[in-house]
């Protein structure tokens, strides 16, 4: 209802989603949606986090480091947490409605089950909680009454499109992807392009992995993982193509032959927004689509020799066990020595099938506890950081 006071944590509160996340909050406080903030977790930004602290008045605060918990403990009376009990222990608080899930990397995995174990709904934008957890995710959903709101531009499009028939009459669905910075650069010259090149993407401001992630398109990769655990698709029913202006943010055919897709204006807002108020739609004064503008929608397929780690991530995918894990982890140093000038850009997709290739003859199992997946994120990212020294 309209006027029943929502309580939230956000998790990753300094970080790209968890900033847009706070914003919403308040576009949505100040259009008469009483929303209430009762936790907030940030990394090491705390200077960022104690501005936040003072705009939204939380309960209760985790930080990564003890160093920072103290810090912020001597300046206020809040309850402060730290490090990765911190964060499942936010995820777990009595009394919260919702919990956002904005954290980077692996780490967001065990808040994630966390949350879902007591039963709280998760608005989730970590990818690796269902890249690298989607069976252990899945399986708290079965056996609890926790339930998952994608954030994700493209999942949540599609969310929103699956409500327009019964799952059951879906033909397939398709992701769209903009094609990054690099969609007409001819094939040879992408050995030698630049960080500050692979970082312009032309259509949204994220942060450097993913915008990295976008140009390699592991990041469709990784959300044709998400959207195969969130909808229960199998992986032949979920297509990718390049629309470059990422206004259709996602497709579904039904049997019968009928389209439809979901359209916004590419703002990270809005499907933040509508996580937060599902099932309503609140009127706040976030961007629209100006329909009466002459404008094009152009589609096209994905070119896999232009981006050869989309289908190293689809084999990972269709392998299971840990090997996600593997390429999860490996991509993220992967991404970080190309951005440190260490490797060309075409390496993190040569690196990838290399981790890939080692996991399958080292260790090409079907386990998939929490403990076994991070010893396999462990040992993949030891093996992304010396491969071609």
């Amino acid at each position: 209802m309209k006027d029943r006071l929502c309580r939230i944590v956000v998790l990753g509160s300094t970080g790209s989603i968890g900033r847009q996340t706070l914003d919403v909050v308040d576009r949505l406080c100040r259009a008469g949606r009483p929303i209430e903030v009762v936790g907030l977790a940030a990394g090491r930004n705390v200077d960022l986090l104690e501005e936040q602290i003072a705009s939204f008045e939380p309960r209760v605060v985790s930080v990564a480091a003890p160093e920072a918990a103290e810090r912020l403990s001597r300046r206020s009376s809040l309850r402060v947490l730290h490090g990765n009990e911190g964060l499942c222990e936010l995820a777990r608080l009595d009394g919260v409605d919702l919990v956002v899930n904005g954290l980077v990397g692996a780490i967001g995995l065990a808040p994630t089950l966390a949350a879902l174990g007591v039963g709280r709904p998760v608005a989730l934008a970590n990818k690796e909680s269902l890249v690298v957890g989607g069976d252990l995710v899945r399986a708290a959903l079965e056996t609890g009454e926790g339930r998952l709101f994608p954030l994700d531009s493209e999942h949540s499009g599609l969310f929103q499109c699956l409500e327009a028939g019964r799952r059951a009459d879906v033909e397939r669905v398709i992701l769209t992807a903009s094609g990054g910075p690099f969609l007409r650069v001819d094939v040879d010259a992408l050995e030698r392009v630049t960080p500050s090149e692979a970082l312009a993407h032309p259509n949204w401001a994220m942060g450097s992995r993913i915008t990295i992630d976008s140009a390699t398109m592991v990041n469709k990769g990784f959300e044709v993982v998400e959207a195969h655990h969130l909808f229960d698709l199998p992986y032949d029913r979920i297509d990718v193509v390049v629309h470059p202006e990422s206004i259709v943010h996602a497709i579904v055919s039904y049997e019968d032959g009928s389209t439809i897709a979901q359209l916004a204006a590419h703002d990270m807002r809005i499907p933040i927004q509508y996580a937060l108020t599902y099932p309503e739609r609140v009127g706040t004064d976030l961007p629209r689509l100006a329909w009466g503008e002459k404008r094009n929608l152009t589609f096209e397929p994905l070119d896999e020799d232009r981006f050869p780690a989309f289908p190293v991530v689809i084999a990972a995918a269709e392998a299971g066990g840990s090997a996600l894990a593997a390429v999860n982890a490996a991509d993220e140093i992967l991404v970080s020595r190309f951005l440190a000038g260490e490797i060309p850009f075409s390496g993190i997709a040569r690196g990838l099938d290399a981790v890939v290739g080692r996991w399958r003859t080292e260790i090409d199992d079907i386990s998939v506890t929490l403990e076994h997946l991070l010893a396999v994120d462990r040992w993949a990212r030891d093996v992304a950081q010396v491969l071609g020294r």
